[in-house]
């Protein structure tokens, strides 16, 4: 007999498939019982059966089934063990990448902010985490050079604050070479300070020169300079260097003008003022300077006029009255002789030489007795002084006989 539903083989009073464990067709028996006795036979061998059935079949399971389950959970209890081992240990790695990175960004944000000893010590941190990351073991070269930098800086600056300038300078030239170059951000603080540096460098070094130099064009090389640098102190300085431009360019402008050089007077107000241009005092100054300067002028050309006029008069006496009579004497000898005796003086305001004087003799009624002409000497007369010329008239027996000087004449040097 088999199964109609998985066609396995049963015996022929077989109610139950021990395969499927479902009901099997009743086959029709020829046996001469009644219908009812059958249906009650059938009906109780059908229950037997049917328990009998159900206990082989769970036997069967039990017996069958039992060893092959359990060998069937092993993997999967292994497997569930090396996931969740699995699991694990890649959790614990996860954290343990996780804050590598937190330290790692945390160094990198220390060292932009020039923390580096914090920097440091957050890699290091790190790299007892992950000894062979490339990245933290580069990133700490970096670092430990930073802080080499940061050493360098800190000692230059405190030499400079020393004022020990001639020892810091070839440190300071030293440090800005080893940076040359380096780009990386971690040097970021470095570099500012470095440039802030520099920055103090020059200006201790223009203040140390600053009392050696006393003319404008020096101080304005030196405000160039400081003018292309930027801080506290460089515009201190270059108030500084203003102010002693100021002083320099007033003073010298004052003596230009004591001296009537009011042209230069005012090219140097000019200089200073490019300079210091909004100096009220220079602008003043320069005022000032322009209002002498017209004030002079005026007066020149009033000494030029006056002058031209003096030198004409003088040239009219030079020519006309060079010759001025200081006194002559006259005396009559025993012989008859008239002696005429006389002092010039040269009036012109140059030299004359070969003056040359005529005369007339009158007698006590001013009748004409003798004339002549007679040269003075010596023959050259500084202006100012005198000079004589001596002459005899004979026979003049008048004794109040008179003597005119009637002209002169005489040559300009």
């Amino acid at each position: 007999m088999y199964c109609q539903h998985c066609d396995r083989k049963h015996e022929p009073d077989a109610v139950f498939c021990s395969q499927c464990g479902k009901r099997l067709a009743i086959a029709e028996r020829a046996n001469e019982t009644s219908l009812e006795e059958q249906a009650r036979q059938q009906l109780n061998t059908g229950m037997t059966q049917s328990g009998a059935a159900i206990e082989a079949d769970v036997s069967v399971r039990t017996k069958a089934g039992r060893k092959p389950v359990m060998i069937g959970l092993i993997p999967v209890f292994i497997f569930i063990l090396t996931a969740t081992a699995v699991c694990s240990y890649f959790l614990y790695e996860t954290k343990r990448n996780e804050q590598v990175n937190q330290w790692h960004e945390a160094a990198k944000q220390d060292a932009l902010l020039g923390k580096y000893e914090e920097a440091l010590h957050r890699l290091k941190e790190a790299s007892k985490l992950r000894p062979k990351y490339a990245s933290l073991a580069a990133d700490t070269v970096v670092v430990e050079e930073a802080i080499a930098f940061q050493h360098s800086i800190d000692d230059i600056s405190s030499r400079m604050s020393r004022n020990e300038l001639t020892d810091a300078e070839p440190l300071l030239n030293q440090l800005k070479q080893q940076l040359r170059g380096r780009e990386e951000q971690a040097f970021t603080v470095i570099r500012e300070q470095l440039s802030e540096l520099i920055v103090r460098m020059t200006v201790g070094q223009i203040e140390r020169d600053l009392d050696s130099l006393q003319t404008v064009e020096a101080l304005a090389t030196k405000l160039n300079q400081v003018k292309g640098l930027s801080g506290k102190e460089a515009l201190s300085l270059q108030q500084q260097i203003e102010a002693k431009i100021v002083s320099i360019s007033y003073k010298q402008a004052e003596l230009q003008m004591k001296k009537k050089s009011f042209s230069d007077a005012l090219a140097t107000v000019q200089l200073g003022m490019n300079y210091a241009a909004e100096n009220e005092q220079l602008a003043t100054l320069y005022g000032r300077i322009q209002k002498e300067k017209q004030k002079f002028e005026q007066d020149e050309q009033k000494r030029i006029e006056n002058a031209m006029q003096k030198a004409a008069e003088e040239d009219l006496i030079n020519q006309t009255a060079a010759v001025e009579v200081l006194h002559v004497g006259t005396r009559r000898d025993e012989n008859g002789d008239f002696h005429i005796d006389g002092q010039l003086k040269n009036a012109a305001t140059r030299p004359i030489y070969s003056v040359s004087v005529e005369y007339t003799v009158h007698d006590s009624q001013g009748k004409k007795i003798e004339s002549g002409k007679v040269d003075a000497t010596p023959k050259y007369i500084e202006a100012g002084e005198t000079f004589n010329f001596t002459a005899v008239v004979h026979g003049v027996e008048d004794e109040h006989a008179k003597v005119v000087i009637d002209h002169a004449t005489w040559y300009l040097d």
